[in-house]
């Protein structure tokens, strides 16, 4: 990296040719893939252009590697899953896994949705296996044909990295040492099982791990990192107009003999340098692949130039056919079980809320949620709260369009498209003054109000003319009509988004006695079932004054 400045070049300048003494590493990269089978939109210089969708960026990798067949590595920078489309979240990932498997991908960072469904699923997603209650969507899935890289995602329980930290490829006779970390706060704002992991500092586990790969003679080093920021005021792929966001600290702090960085993350496509580092990212669901060539000195493994640039995943490519037919037949699979009926409508449910900040959706959520972890051996809730953002509501389920009143059917995909999160539910012990704790955070350090779903039997007011951290009266919050002890214990339900400290609602990690057995969209289907037709709840379990 010592002489790497020097020859830094960016998108569209001309490499000068390796000579006999050097040797060209091309990285191929991608972030964000959010297994996006389905075709999407990307900016140009010249507008937006139809592009990606994985046959395309398959065609596209294949074609870039001709230009160096043996000097390739293909890298992901995580969110390989997860956040998609309700084909892809029914069928839980595994054709964007098989896809990316047949794309010939070396490694990839795990990114926060990686843990989207806990670790005993990433690690079927990694492994193969089929799905503990849905079975295989893929005959025989075998998981990824590549590695999930988390240099900094430790066990706690053993204080060793929980998956690999690095890999070491040997491309034309050098060898290429790929890190990959994710951000901080991955694990925090992943709504899967809580395990016993914890996502430290970037910078330092890159550097712990830089040391390492030297000490064992590799001195071209790559950082996959799921962590990024953004241009000011936006920009195309291949421009860097004031790089902004934690990905700028963090590589300012990278052992300078780190070469290259593949960023993602946040979406923004950019074409950067930062400590004389080449750092891209594109905007993700494939609709641009990064491509960075290092110039290689062979006697002493060290890259003297880069080159590095975004390239639009466009569709005037011939598609690679065995990704094209394993979208259509994912899409076929998928769509009878997203037709698969659950149960009936009564009336409209929908996430619009009223002065109070109640909505029939948010109640009927967390009705579904305290029906789900009642038992003794779900959790014995008393109490569920249902978000209206974070791993909340995102859709309205609609009687038909005919406009009558007749009970209607509920199908799977629709309650999936209501709860699409994929968090699992945790019921915990908190006295009476967290549960108002709780009740006052929906309004205390946040920038807007986040008025939560209560199932039944929980009642209370606040005031909305009062400071934003003192609004509840205590004595106004009951459970089944019976004030609630300050000193009391209650087994509250919420999803483990929020069960992390997730949009503010941090009294929630004080939770004892935490108890993970069933996910959102397992309670709502079953408690649709249950109470089928399922009734709108009447609203007044909130009430506001002034």
């Amino acid at each position: 990296m010592r002489n790497l400045l020097a020859a830094l070049v960016l998108g569209g300048a001309t490499l000068l040719p390796a000579h006999a003494d050097t040797v060209d590493i091309q990285l191929l990269g991608i972030n964000d893939f959010h297994s996006a089978l389905p075709t999407s939109f990307a900016m140009t210089p010249d507008g937006p252009v139809e592009a990606g969708g994985a046959e395309y960026l398959a065609a596209h990798l294949d074609r870039l590697q001709r230009d160096n067949p043996q000097g390739t590595l293909r890298l992901s920078a995580g969110d390989n899953i997860s956040s998609s489309t309700l084909a892809a979240t029914a069928l839980h990932d595994e054709p964007g896994i098989e896809a990316l498997s047949m794309m010939r991908l070396d490694a990839s960072s795990v990114g926060n949705h990686e843990f989207d469904e806990g670790l005993a699923e990433l690690r079927r997603m990694e492994e193969g296996g089929c799905h503990p209650i849905d079975g295989c969507a893929l005959p025989g899935f075998k998981g990824a044909a590549f590695p999930y890289l988390g240099a900094n995602i430790v066990d706690t329980t053993t204080g060793k990295p929980a998956f690999l930290p690095y890999v070491v490829k040997e491309v034309k006779g050098v060898k290429v040492g790929v890190i990959g970390v994710s951000y901080t706060n991955t694990l925090k704002e992943a709504p899967g099982p809580t395990a016993p992991l914890e996502a430290r500092d970037e910078a330092t586990a890159v550097n712990a791990y830089t040391a390492e790969l030297k000490a064992k003679g590799v001195r071209t080093i790559v950082v996959v990192i799921h962590q990024g920021g953004g241009q000011t005021g936006g920009g195309l792929p291949n421009q860097c107009n004031n790089l902004v966001g934690p990905i700028k600290d963090i590589v300012q702090r990278f052992d300078p003999e780190v070469d290259a960085v593949i960023s993602g993350h946040t979406h923004n496509a950019y074409n950067c340098v930062v400590n004389g580092i080449p750092v891209t990212q594109t905007s993700g669901h494939s609709r641009e692949v990064t491509r960075i060539v290092l110039t290689v000195d062979r006697a002493t493994g060290e890259p003297t130039a880069a080159k590095a640039d975004n390239i639009t995943v466009t569709h005037d490519i011939k598609p690679d056919q065995r990704i094209a037919e394993l979208r259509r037949k994912s899409d076929e699979h998928a769509h009878r079980l997203l037709d698969r009926p659950v149960g009936m409508l009564h009336r409209d449910l929908t996430a619009v809320r009223n002065a109070a900040g109640e909505s029939t959706l948010g109640h009927a959520l967390a009705d579904a949620r305290l029906h789900a972890t009642s038992s003794p051996d779900t959790g014995g809730a008393q109490i569920a709260v249902q978000p209206p953002y974070g791993g909340g509501i995102a859709g309205d389920l609609w009687v038909s369009p005919t406009g009558n009143d007749m009970p209607n059917l509920v199908t799977h995909g629709e309650a999936l498209r209501v709860q699409p999160f994929s968090n699992m539910l945790v019921t915990m012990t908190l006295t009476g003054a967290q549960v108002e704790r709780l009740l006052e955070q929906q309004w205390c350090g946040q920038g807007t109000q986040r008025v939560l779903g209560v199932s039944q039997g929980l009642t209370y007011t606040y005031d909305n003319a009062k400071p934003a951290c003192d609004r509840i009266d205590p004595a106004s919050i009951r459970l089944n009509g019976t004030v609630i002890d300050p000193a009391g214990r209650y087994r509250l339900t919420a999803n483990s988004f929020i069960a992390s400290g997730g949009d503010g609602f941090t009294v929630l990690t004080e939770g004892t006695e935490r108890v993970e057995k069933v996910r959102d969209i397992e309670a709502f289907e079953s408690y649709i079932r249950a109470v089928s037709p399922l009734q709108p709840p009447a609203l007044g379990r909130v009430t506001r004054v002034n």
